[in-house]
């Protein structure tokens, strides 16, 4: 295992073996670079601040009480947990009722999720050392819980999550006893909050990024729907199966469709892909057409991803995917209107494209998509042409609407007055004709 020169020092300063464990040891037998370092040994928390004192090294508490600590030093950072054993009320609800410090590296192998994440390296001695036999389950892809599988979920219903991510992204197959037990715990996830249930869905559905298995994010949702725990997450995703769609525009129904332009999709778009029809079936019951099912489901992906704690930005992104993806779809919009449609959604073209695509073979259709295939075709002309996208891309601003006179209640309105304008008039891409047009504003 590759150890970075100051974590090796750092382990120097510690009377006991530091060990890597976790995700990085994990990578490192998977033949993949870790990302994040996580730290462990028997020192407790205050052990290890002495041990630290003087050094360049600092341990800054983040759970007194789980003896967990961050350790700075050498511009790296590092996460540290003492050897422990953890009991709990068994309601999934993942913090420990109490805690006891160890000095077995068993007891605190045994307290962990999985035996893939329960192989510990010696930093000093160079060394793995194994517990559990996780690296045997490395080795066949097994992912097999650290002891009885329905205790271990039972402790904390994340690792339902955790459990359908690691799989997936290494590509792993769920060890029976673990699948059963997963299958029968599903409603642990009620217990858990929604910030962490979010966080682990965001990395689940770019989890083939994680490790480069190909397909990782599409069996995981499926795994997700597979242990019922979809219904926890998303359920309105589940009214779209057997919901039956147009033959002669989709070879499935709604949810398998979902499914397959979600497979379909880059990670930057893939949110969208399962909320752009996730509204059909909603919208056909109340109104007897599935028309407006775009906007009705850009609602539900701002009210969902929000109580899910996505980031602000990446939810109106995804949802004006959503809202635009039916756009032009019969390639009938006159091109003037399509030139202000791309001018107005420029920043998010390129995704949309790939959303159109994605949704037009995940219908089971063959060939270039024509509505995406215009639409590039277009966006390009207008980058070629020097089509102004935003007010800032103008010639023209501030200073010269000062200059010429007008009024600064009227300012905003003219600029993207021009900035339309331009989006369908070559006369008005040069500096001098944007300037003529502000002149014709100027007051009498």
């Amino acid at each position: 295992m590759k150890i970075r020169p100051t974590l090796k020092q750092l382990a120097t300063l510690f009377p006991v073996p530091l060990y890597v464990v976790g995700g990085a040891v994990r990578d490192c037998l998977l033949g993949v670079d870790g990302k994040d370092i996580d730290l462990a040994s028997s020192l407790t928390p205050d052990e290890v601040k002495k041990a630290l004192e003087g050094t360049q090294f600092r341990a800054l508490p983040t759970s007194p009480k789980l003896g967990t600590l961050k350790i700075k030093g050498g511009g790296e950072e590092y996460e540290y947990t003492s050897f422990r054993s953890d009991s709990y009320t068994g309601d999934g609800s993942h913090t420990p009722e109490s805690v006891r410090f160890t000095d077995s590296i068993y007891e605190d192998a045994l307290r962990r999720d999985f035996t893939a994440n329960a192989v510990y390296y010696d930093i000093s001695e160079e060394r793995f050392v194994d517990p559990l036999g996780g690296i045997k389950d490395i080795e066949n892809r097994i992912l097999r819980a650290a002891r009885d599988p329905y205790g271990v979920l039972r402790e904390d219903g994340l690792r339902l999550l955790r459990m359908v991510r690691i799989a997936c992204s290494c590509g792993f197959e769920t060890e029976p006893a673990l699948y059963s037990a997963a299958k029968k715990n599903a409603s642990l996830l009620k217990n858990i909050n929604n910030g962490r249930i979010g966080d682990e869905f965001a990395k689940i559905l770019v989890c083939d990024t994680e490790n480069g298995v190909s397909g990782a994010h599409s069996r995981a949702v499926r795994m997700l729907i597979d242990f019922g725990l979809i219904n926890y997450i998303l359920p309105e995703l589940m009214e779209g199966d057997k919901f039956p769609q147009r033959a002669d525009f989709h070879k499935y129904d709604v949810l398998e469709h979902t499914l397959k332009v979600f497979e379909l999709s880059p990670p930057a778009v893939r949110i969208a892909a399962l909320f752009h029809d996730i509204s059909k079936p909603s919208q056909k019951l109340a109104t007897g057409k599935m028309a407006g099912h775009e906007f009705a489901g850009a609602e539900m992906l701002r009210k969902k991803l929000s109580q899910l704690c996505f980031p602000k930005d990446v939810i109106e992104r995804q949802a004006r995917l959503v809202e635009c993806h039916m756009y032009d779809l019969k390639c009938e919009t006159r091109e003037q209107k399509l030139r202000l449609f791309i001018q107005k959604n420029y920043d998010i073209m390129d995704d949309l494209i790939d959303l159109k695509n994605a949704d037009y073979e995940g219908s089971g259709m063959e060939g270039p998509n024509p509505s995406s295939k215009r639409m590039r075709e277009v966006f390009e002309r207008m980058k070629a042409e020097g089509v102004p996208f935003t007010i800032k891309d103008l010639q023209v601003g501030g200073k010269e609407l000062i200059d010429l006179g007008i009024p600064e209640n009227k300012r905003s309105a003219i600029l993207k007055e021009l900035l339309e304008s331009a989006a369908n008039d070559k006369n008005l891409l040069s500096k001098q004709a944007q300037f003529e047009f502000l002149r014709s504003k100027t007051p009498i």
